[in-house]
């Protein structure tokens, strides 16, 4: 019957295509087969078109296909479709009605809720209808097998079963039980979700809910003002067995039904650098596209609980792997016997990278004994400014690339917000080389909005990472050439190096 190929996931899950290139990917290859997906929004968001849109995929690659509408006849569907290529007089596809009317059953004298085609049709013989209940709702639509694909649209038609709500949720598990093991289809059934939800990005509680925890996946639309215009959203909220990106995807309409964009969120690969250095933590790289782009500036926000150092320590351990010098303006909460056993233990020995011109210290809060070589003092003598220090490690590290990681807040104290952003452009203009890389970090509730501004804005990239009320911690990638921009994943701490596992973002290739 069905000639479209499927593609399996890491477990085993068979997948068919959506109709939608970009939920596919979005799903890791399409729909689970033979499982029920819900899809649910207010009016005018696309759920009927991309349900339709489903169908006509499967009608391409030689699917039969069932269309079970509740709430619009035959002619108004055409109309609904109209201007759209879909082909509704395919003679894989089978297009039904159903609706509950008062009128009477054989059973009893009183008019009661009857079973009937929105056509008019009775479900029994002339003048006489099947109950609208759930057994004889399921007998109608079995004449209908075997299909490979279905649509109920919408689920929401049949809450006219009464208030109930174990009855209709038995009613739609019936349904999805009949589509799934005897017709053995993939079905996408939609539902109405009203209220604020239906134009935002808030979930409401509505008729999609009582349905969500029997489907095996659920995708969700909805409507959002952005700054006076309306625009559509998608997203995946769940689906079993999948590595689904979470990220949020807007829709639009072209003569094939609901357009998911954008397709890609970082530059074309014309665009993107060559060269990354690796973080040492798999998930973050994979995260980042590759690692900390070389040549380039990376700026990493934290919310001051978040702790940035273990990333802080694999990028210095990575530039060191790279023979790389390293420039350290070290974080002001971590004193310096601390930060010597960190260095000692997981980058190298502290004493000798200091005595070979390999690591640099900018100490700006004056804290560290001054008897070492390459640990300078900008604050404590005129002749180390901040200028004439930089021009000292230049001259310093020889033919080395060099590795800048400069802690902002410690910087503050001693300049002013012109002098960082002259001494930003200072340093790039005359010392870093085509192989330099930097990191800048710092908490932005320390720092005045418009310097913390001026960081995000030279970066090439940027990381957010902060605790949530939950005492969860997450990292973001707000900006970036490269990667899953902005995908948010969870941090976890490990007690062997790198000391700290980030969650792999969906389809990434490498292991976190």
């Amino acid at each position: 019957m069905t000639t479209d190929p499927t593609a399996e996931s890491g477990g085993g899950l068979r997948k068919i295509p959506s109709g939608s290139v970009v939920l596919d990917e979005i799903l890791q290859g399409g729909l689970p087969k033979n499982r029920s997906v819900l899809v649910s929004g207010g009016p005018g968001t696309g759920k009927s078109t991309l349900a339709m849109q489903f169908l006509q995929r499967g009608l391409e690659a030689g699917d039969d296909c069932l269309f079970v509408s509740t709430e619009q006849t035959t002619d108004e569907l055409r109309d609904t479709f109209d201007g759209y290529t879909f082909d509704l007089d395919h003679e894989a596809l089978t297009i039904t009605t159903i609706h509950a009317t008062t009128g009477y059953t054989l059973e009893g004298e009183d008019e009661e809720l009857t079973l009937k085609t929105l056509e008019g049709g009775d479900s029994v013989s002339d003048g006489y209808s099947a109950p609208f209940e759930s057994q004889y709702i399921v007998k109608h639509l079995e004449q209908f097998a075997p299909v490979d694909r279905v649509v109920l649209d919408s689920v929401s038609g049949l809450s006219a079963m009464g208030d109930d709500y174990d009855r209709y949720r038995r009613a739609v598990l019936d349904l999805i039980r009949l589509f799934s093991d005897e017709f053995e289809a993939t079905t996408i059934l939609t539902a109405e979700e009203s209220g604020l939800g239906a134009d935002s990005g808030e979930a409401t509680v509505a008729v999609s809910d009582s349905i969500q925890y029997n489907t095996h996946g659920v995708v969700r639309l909805w409507r959002e003002n952005i700054e006076g215009d309306y625009h559509r959203f998608l997203e995946v909220m769940k689906m079993r067995g999948v590595d689904h990106d979470t990220r949020v995807f807007q829709t639009d309409f072209d003569d094939d039904g609901v357009r998911l964009i954008p397709r890609m969120r970082t530059h074309p690969g014309e665009f993107v650098p060559d060269d990354f250095m690796a973080t040492g933590i798999g998930g973050l790289d994979a995260l980042l596209g590759g690692g900390i782009v070389l040549g380039g500036t990376m700026l990493l926000e934290h919310d001051g609980q978040a702790s940035p150092h273990s990333i802080l320590t694999s990028l210095m351990r990575a530039a060191v792997d790279n023979d790389m010098s390293i420039a350290l303006a070290p974080p002001v909460e971590l004193p310096p016997k601390r930060l010597e056993t960190i260095i000692d233990r997981d980058v190298g020995d502290m004493d000798e990278m200091l005595e070979n011109d390999e690591l640099f210290l900018l100490d700006y809060p004056n804290i560290w004994r001054n008897t070492r070589r390459n640990v300078f003092k900008p604050r404590e003598h005129d002749d180390e400014g901040a200028e004439s220090v930089l021009e000292i490690i230049d001259e310093r590290r020889g033919d080395r690339p060099m590795f800048s990681a400069m802690n902002v807040e410690a910087m503050v104290p001693v300049m002013d917000e012109n002098e960082l952003k002259r001494m930003r452009f200072w340093e790039e203009e005359n010392l870093m080389g085509e192989d330099d890389t930097s990191l800048y970090f710092f908490n932005p509730g320390t720092l005045p909005d418009e310097l913390a501004e001026f960081y995000k804005n030279s970066a090439w990239q940027v990381l957010r990472t902060w605790i949530n009320d939950k005492g969860l911690q997450y990292i973001k990638l707000k900006k970036s050439p490269a990667g899953f921009l902005g995908s948010t994943r969870l941090v976890e701490y490990t007690e062997a190096k790198p000391y700290m596992r980030v969650q792999r973002p969906p389809r990434a290739d490498e292991e976190s």
